[in-house]
């Protein structure tokens, strides 16, 4: 019990407290906005200005499933903890702080569209929805951040686990044969009734189906690092083997 709570004391002060308290949001997002609201109130932007806050997160949220897991696993194994136990409490602490960033993200994206609308500016939002939706909506975007989110944390990590368990040339030979397979099928002819399935697909009205595919794309990916990583060393596998 110790362990337990020693390990999920470790991750969520690392996790909510420093990467996406600190550095995401006090060191970097919430300045954003600021400088945004500067500008636009001194310059006066037009309608046509595209503000941007988002991309230090989804960045950070991408570069957290790996950096996050590589600093605190041998901490916490030094620590007591199990590999399980680890993994199992660095899935939580993950899944709740991409959705905590996510969520005050977009509160901050609100208060960026409701300020500038009061000021007669009513410039967009860089944002996926923009390419979904026709106007901004808060829990639209809210919903398409959070499965963007749930797929950069779960994808990246796994690609990770897969080079730390292979090592780096294991991981570039199992690429390679993947992608000559791919090529393969698609010249071959094998892969043209899904290509013609897909591009067929009206885009506008499956936007979200596919969107939240996405989220559940990470999610799986996520669930997929546990037997890979649940008796893994301590250390990588060397760029040589």
């Amino acid at each position: 019990m110790n362990s337990l709570y020693g390990t999920v004391r470790l991750v969520s002060e690392d996790a909510l407290y420093f990467f996406f308290g600190k550095l995401l949001f006090l060191y970097i997002t919430i300045p954003l906005t600021l400088v945004w609201l500067i500008i636009g109130y001194i310059f006066g932007i037009g309608d046509d200005v595209v503000a941007a806050i988002s991309g230090p997160a989804y960045f950070l949220i991408a570069f957290f499933g790996i950096g996050g897991y590589k600093s605190l696993y041998p901490v916490a194994i030094g620590l007591g903890s199990t590999r399980t136990q680890f993994l199992k409490v660095f899935y939580g602490v993950s899944i709740l702080g991409v959705v905590l960033s996510i969520l005050f993200l977009n509160v901050l994206q609100l208060i960026l569209k409701t300020v500038f609308l009061q000021w007669d500016i009513d410039p967009y939002i860089l944002h996926p929805g923009v390419f979904l939706v026709n106007e901004y909506h808060f829990f639209t975007y809210l919903w398409i951040d959070l499965m963007f989110g749930l797929f950069l944390v779960g994808v990246p990590f796994l690609l990770y686990c897969i080079n730390f368990r292979l090592g780096m040339r294991k991981s570039i030979i199992v690429l390679m044969l993947l992608s000559f397979v791919a090529m393969f099928l698609y010249y071959g002819g094998y892969l043209n009734s899904s290509m013609e399935w897909f591009l067929g697909l009206d885009l506008d009205a499956l936007g979200m189906t596919l969107i939240t595919l996405l989220g559940l794309c990470g999610i799986g990916a996520l669930l997929l690092t546990y037997p890979i990583m649940r008796n893994a060393s301590l250390k990588p596998k060397s760029r040589k083997e």
